[in-house]
């Protein structure tokens, strides 16, 4: 079944990455980084099924040259801090044949992005599998005859920009669909966008469902049980609601006086939070940031957006969010204090899963929503 998959990532050198590696491995290729000599050759990488290189017109003749692109973006790019490129990942409909596919993300990537001025170094892997996907890389700097433009276009780091791209990505793939006399269609839009109520799950991949048909365990492979296993429950859930629902208006209401000054609270910290890690932090992380650096107190969280939007709609969903936040948090701060990467998509994970979790317990279902944590991440509950 098709599925809607749009990942965006910065290839910076604060993370310790670099253009050229970056592009080598994506492509299967072997490029040598000319201002460190360093040669990355992954010609031996199998499941890439296709790769090109688009431009806009005025581009020079050489970006078509996947090592001369790169490192003259490593050169260009001269802080050791500095942005290198953007990197879109997309699932491919598998609905669609070969031809379809490689046509598709070609429209798109010349539509959304080469005609704005960039260069796409696109990739395709996969494409035989349930898993077909593409890897399109973007330059950061508008480029014409004479080569990269001075200054980066700060333009394209726009959050409405990626929104829309994000929403281009379905309509481009659903016409591809609908011409192919398909009749799958995707949508960019989230499950509480779409009125589904269910845990989103997560991206696997070819290579851990290929082990999760071994019987190998792995740490997203537990995952995504996991929060199968959850949605499963939340199913059962929905019979329920419309008399969990009549509670609303019953629920005590906090003085005007304390909702004033934990509002006040709450939001001068969220402004702190976002300034430290960035305005585009999940809702769950933010909340466990404000909970942790308020000395752990549940109140202040009740000046959530997901809070008072789940009280809105159910009380009792509302109080396991809370319940939620103070459980997953002393782990949270813990892989916080250790740098764990991927913190974000982490944290709003084990939120929901206990969100969960603890609606069900309060039914009295008897399926276990503890979700398998594997060791080798440290991530223990």
């Amino acid at each position: 079944m098709a599925i809607y998959y749009f990942n965006v990532s910065v290839i910076s050198r604060s993370a310790g990455r670099s253009a050229t590696a970056s592009a080598a491995y994506r492509a299967a290729e072997k490029i040598k980084d000319e201002q460190t000599g360093e040669i990355h050759d992954y010609r031996k990488k199998k499941g890439v099924d296709e790769k090109f290189i688009l431009a806009p017109d005025s581009a020079p003749s050489w970006v078509h040259d996947r090592e001369k692109l790169w490192n003259e973006v490593e050169q260009v790019e001269r802080r050791k801090n500095s942005q290198l490129a953007r990197e879109i990942q997309v699932a491919i409909p598998v609905e669609l044949n070969r031809n379809q596919q490689i046509e598709l993300v070609r429209e798109f990537a010349r539509g959304q992005f080469v005609n704005q001025g960039m260069v796409a170094d696109v990739s395709f892997h996969d494409l035989n599998s349930h898993n077909p996907h593409a890897h399109i890389m973007l330059t950061m700097r508008e480029i014409d005859e004479d080569g990269f433009n001075k200054k980066k276009n700060r333009d394209w780091n726009k959050r409405e920009l990626l929104e829309f791209q994000r929403s281009a990505w379905s309509t481009y793939a659903n016409e591809a669909l609908e011409k192919a006399g398909i009749e799958e269609k995707i949508d960019h839009r989230t499950l509480a966008e779409q009125g589904i109520n269910r845990i989103p799950q997560i991206h696997l991949g070819s290579a851990v469902t290929a082990m999760m048909k071994r019987g190998v365990a792995t740490y997203k492979g537990d995952q995504w049980l996991a929060i199968e296993s959850a949605n499963q429950q939340i199913k059962s859930l929905e019979r329920s609601l419309a008399a969990v629902e009549k509670e609303i208006n019953s629920e005590k209401k906090v003085s005007a006086h304390q909702a004033s000054r934990s509002h006040a609270e709450y939001m001068n910290t969220a402004q702190l939070v976002r300034q430290e890690l960035g305005n585009d932090i999940s809702d769950s992380r933010l909340d466990l940031e404000i909970y942790l650096r308020a000395d752990s107190k549940s109140e202040i969280i009740s000046e959530s957006a997901v809070y008072n939007q789940l009280r809105e709609d159910n009380p009792r969903l509302a109080k396991h969010y809370l319940k939620a936040i103070a459980h997953v948090a002393l782990t949270y701060k813990s892989l916080s204090d250790r740098k764990t990467p991927d913190l974000d998509r982490w944290a709003k994970r084990m939120v929901n899963v206990y969100l969960a979790k603890f609606h069900v317990q309060e039914n009295n279902l008897s399926q276990n929503l503890q979700p398998k944590i594997t060791k080798g991440k440290g991530l223990t509950m």
